[in-house]
This record gives C-alpha cells, sequence and structure tokens, in this order.
C-alpha cells in the first residue's frame, strides 16, 4: 500500500475504544484495495468477510485463506441454492460475531459489492446482525460490549497508481436499546406475523443498518453525482487558495478531506435554508470553472504573473525540461522500457478487457494491482537472468563481438549471477526512476507552455484573476460567521445525522 499510494493518512486512530470488540465499516468504491489498505493502516490485526466467488481466483484464494477471510454467500453470484447460502451465512455470521464478542476486530463492508456510486449504496443487515449476536455473547461471558465503527475511505484516484489515501476513524455507532427492551425498535405488523420469533432483532437490526448507512455516508461525504463532489474539492482548493494570500502553503491530504467536509456541510447547509443563493453561486462558479478547464489553468497557478512570465522562470523550466529529457532518454527509461515494457503492456490488456464489463468498473484498481503483483516480478527475475547471463557469461555469445570500450569485459570478469542480481533490484529502482522523471518532465512542460500563452496575450489575466478573486470571496464567505466541522466549538452530529444539520450561526460577540 505504501508503493500504491504517495501519501496515506489516518485520521482519529487515537478515538478508537479501548476494549472490547470492534466491527469496521466501511463503503466500498475501491475493490480489493479497501481491504487491503484497512488492514495496513488500522491497528490490530483484522478479520475480513469476502463475497464467495473472490475464492475461486487461484492466487488470490490462497492469499484470503493465509489471513483468514471469511466468505460471504451472496444471492447474485449463484453459487449455492437459497438454503445452502442462509445455512453458510449463519455459520458465518456466528464465526464473526464470537471473534468479536471475544475482543478481536472485524472489517465488513455492509453494501455487499464494490461500485462506482458517489455515495454509499443501500446497507445489507450483516453488520448489525453480528453485532447483536456480539453484543450478546460478551455480556453472557461477562467481556465488555462490542462496538461498530465506521470508516471513511478517502482516495484522491483509487484505480490510479502512486495517489493519496486518507482513512478518517469515526466515533462508535450509537445503537438503540437491545430488542425488546424499554426503548428497542418495535417491528411492523408484517414482521410480527411473518417472523413471530425474530421480529424484534429484525426490527432492530433494520434500525441499526438505517443509522449506519446515514454515518457512511456522512463520513464518506456522499453526493449525488462524482461532478458534484468534484465541484465540492475544487471550491475547497479555491477557498484555500484566497485565504492563503500571496503564499499558497501546501496541506496534506487529511486537512484537504477536513476542508471539503467544511465546503460540503455550509454548502448543503445554505441548499435547505438558501437554495436561491446557493444555485446562484453555482451557476457562476460552473462557468468558471469551465473557463479554468479551458485555458488548463488551476487556482494557484493564478498568483505571481511576473514570476511566471520572467526570463529567470523560462531559463529554469527548460533546464529542468532538457535535465529530465536527457535522463529519460539517455538511461533511465531504456532500462525502465525493459524493466515494466512488456508486463505493463499485458495488464493493460487484461484490465482493459475485464473493465469492457460494468460489473467489472468498480475493480479496476484491484486487477491492476493483482496483475502486477503477478506479472513483474515473474519479468523483472526473466529478465535479469536472462541478460545478466547475455552480457556477463564468458559463454554469451555477446563476447564474440569486439566492440568498442572496456564495460563487456569487464562485466566478462564478474560471475554473470551477481549481474543478474544486481539487475534484479535495478528493473524496478529504474521504473520508480522514470516516474519521477516524467513527473517533473510533464511539469516544466506545462510550465513553458503556460509562459508562451501569458507572453503572448492569449489569456486576459487581470480580467481572469478579477473573476476569480470575486468568485472565490463570494465562496468563502459562505462559511463565515457558521460553526463547521473542525471549529473548536463544533458538535459532532449524534448517529443518524449529517454534518449539515448540526451547521449552526455562531452567536454574535457583544
Amino acid at each position: 500500500m505504501e508503493t500504491w499510494f504517495r501519501e496515506i493518512s489516518t485520521v482519529d486512530v487515537d478515538t478508537l475504544p479501548e476494549e472490547g470488540g470492534i466491527i469496521y465499516t466501511a463503503w466500498h468504491p475501491g475493490g480489493l484495495i479497501d481491504p487491503m489498505l484497512m488492514m495496513a493502516a488500522l491497528p490490530g490485526g483484522l478479520t475480513f468477510a469476502a463475497k464467495s466467488t473472490l475464492f475461486k481466483i487461484p492466487i488470490l484464494s490462497r492469499i484470503m485463506k493465509w489471513i483468514n477471510v471469511q466468505p460471504v454467500q451472496r444471492a447474485e453470484d449463484g453459487v449455492a441454492s437459497p438454503d445452502e447460502r442462509k445455512k453458510a451465512n449463519s455459520r458465518l455470521i456466528d464465526t464473526l460475531a464470537e471473534l468479536v464478542a471475544q475482543g478481536e476486530r472485524i472489517a465488513i463492508f455492509p453494501e455487499g459489492m464494490s461500485h462506482t456510486e458517489s455515495y454509499a449504496v443501500e446497507l445489507k443487515t450483516g453488520a448489525a446482525r453480528i453485532l447483536l449476536e456480539a453484543h450478546r455473547r460478551a455480556v453472557q461471558a461477562g467481556k465488555p460490549t462490542p462496538k461498530i465503527v465506521p470508516i471513511g475511505l478517502h482516495y484522491s484516484d483509487q484505480h490510479s497508481f502512486r495517489e493519496r489515501v486518507s482513512l478518517q476513524i469515526n466515533r462508535p455507532v450509537e445503537t438503540p436499546p437491545m430488542p425488546e427492551k424499554d426503548g428497542a425498535p418495535q417491528p411492523t405488523d408484517e414482521e410480527l406475523e411473518q417472523y413471530p420469533e425474530d421480529a424484534h432483532d429484525r426490527a432492530w437490526c433494520r434500525e441499526v443498518t438505517s443509522l449506519l448507512q446515514t454515518e457512511i455516508n456522512r463520513i464518506s461525504h456522499a453526493q449525488e453525482s462524482w461532478e458534484d463532489r468534484e465541484l465540492v474539492w475544487r471550491a475547497r482548493r479555491m477557498i484555500h487558495t484566497i485565504r492563503s494570500g500571496e503564499n499558497v502553503s501546501k496541506i496534506n491530504y487529511n486537512e484537504a478531506v477536513l476542508g471539503s467536509r467544511r465546503v460540503r456541510a455550509a454548502w448543503q447547509y445554505f441548499s435547505v435554508n438558501d437554495p436561491k443563493r446557493t444555485n446562484e453561486i453555482e451557476t457562476k462558479f460552473k462557468e468558471h470553472h469551465h473557463e479554468m478547464e479551458r485555458i488548463q489553468l488551476r487556482s494557484w497557478e493564478l498568483k505571481d504573473r511576473k514570476k511566471k512570465i520572467s526570463k529567470k522562470a523560462f531559463v529554469k523550466n527548460l533546464a529542468f525540461w532538457i535535465w529530465s529529457a536527457a535522463w529519460m532518454l539517455g538511461f533511465v527509461t531504456w532500462s525502465a522500457m525493459i524493466a515494466t515494457g512488456v508486463p505493463y503492456l499485458f495488464v493493460r490488456f487484461f484490465v482493459s478487457m475485464k473493465a469492457s464489463k460494468q460489473e467489472n468498473k468498480a475493480g479496476i484498481g484491484s486487477m491492476k494491482l493483482l496483475y502486477s503483483i503477478a506479472l513483474y516480478p515473474v519479468w523483472w527475475l526473466f529478465c535479469a537472468i536472462t541478460l545478466g547471463w547475455f552480457i556477463a557469461s564468458a559463454s554469451s555469445p555477446l563476447q564474440d563481438f569486439a566492440l568498442p570500450g572496456f564495460i563487456l569485459p569487464v562485466l566478462a570478469a564478474i560471475p554473470w549471477p551477481l549481474v543478474a542480481v544486481i539487475l534484479l533490484f535495478w528493473w524496478p529502482v529504474s521504473a520508480r526512476l522514470h516516474l519521477k522523471l516524467y513527473q517533473r518532465l510533464s511539469k516544466s512542460w506545462r510550465n513553458l507552455r503556460l509562459w508562451f500563452k501569458l507572453r503572448s496575450g492569449q489569456i486576459e489575466w487581470d480580467a481572469l484573476i478579477q473573476a476569480h478573486q470575486s468568485l472565490a470571496t463570494e465562496m468563502a464567505s459562505i462559511g463565515n460567521g457558521l460553526v463547521l466541522p473542525g471549529d473548536p466549538d463544533w458538535q459532532e452530529p449524534p448517529t443518524g445525522k449529517d454534518d449539515w444539520e448540526m451547521v449552526r450561526f455562531r452567536p454574535s460577540e457583544g
């Protein structure tokens, strides 16, 4: 995970309950990356539940059995009859409930599937059923009662290599009284008639699942569409830029997540209480956003125009571009192409073939990761042995060529297995260096293009700056006078309420 992501932050891990079992729950936008990330970032050992069809994948099934993943029989998988599926899942709930009752920690994705929606889809009752059974067993054994803790997973892009992620740990869900106790959820007449023995348990699980649905959507910053979600993040960046003044400070990803949470809470509050104002601002914001996209500018690039068009900036970016291109074309990229070319093409082929089906689109990142783990090391080993022998072995036909230079004779004096070992380490290093050089090359090239645009007068800079500052100031003013998430006097919403429902105006002083 530390290789796949360039930044992993875990927020509020110190708020986890110190005793009793824990059921972690989260939305499921990243396929296999979600459980791998939680296993890597959350403290203590974790037991997961996963759909049974994953156990048909040869290598993956061995890994999942090794780390004690428990199979879930889903109706849509069609792997068992309804009775067999019911019995298997009942055994699973008993197994997981016993672990939680004994103080262990498990993780459940209650949506039951990975997906590409911008919000948590309808939750199944499995997590609530496990909690109910674990609670009863813990009380019977005289152990601390277990808790269910929602986790917010925030990816900058879960399907791409070297992106960022933040895990936001929520407080435990405040569950209602146990079934048939005072204040417990009451079953419907239909439930009483159809499930006379389990009706009260079903009503309790239904209520807890509904509360959990709200909590997961809240902590995951759910929006109606990915476009709305992206607009919240762009508004957050715009507000941060205008408030940073001349020197735009760089913030880490968990601070960015908190900023987007604040924007979302304020925006939704005014969407309910002053929809006319929010609609007007949203219209202007979308128009400005489209203009910025057209000229390929970002909020923080609207600073220091004089520096951007100076001769010093041109020389600096040109030097970076030449330096990066020279290393890439001269040495690093050729090694990276040998190291990654063949497996990269295979991964692209397999992923594109799988992703052509709608049901696989949520697992693109997972497929990339799994195929890469399987293919890249095998290819590196093959290339290391093959090229190590070819360029360093005395019996290699390459030694028969009278090539200029002294490199081949020197290599021939080194045991070729040692050269192969050196190459085996060099392949992934060269690939990593290529990524860094390419990032620098792209950034300097983009800055050069911006330099020419600004010098040519293609961009009406003063008008753009004025429009941006005016809109950013208006966007930032939305939160003025409001108590928002992260403020010292902010009160976290009780279970079942969203952030915007707790937003309030700060009392004026004097």
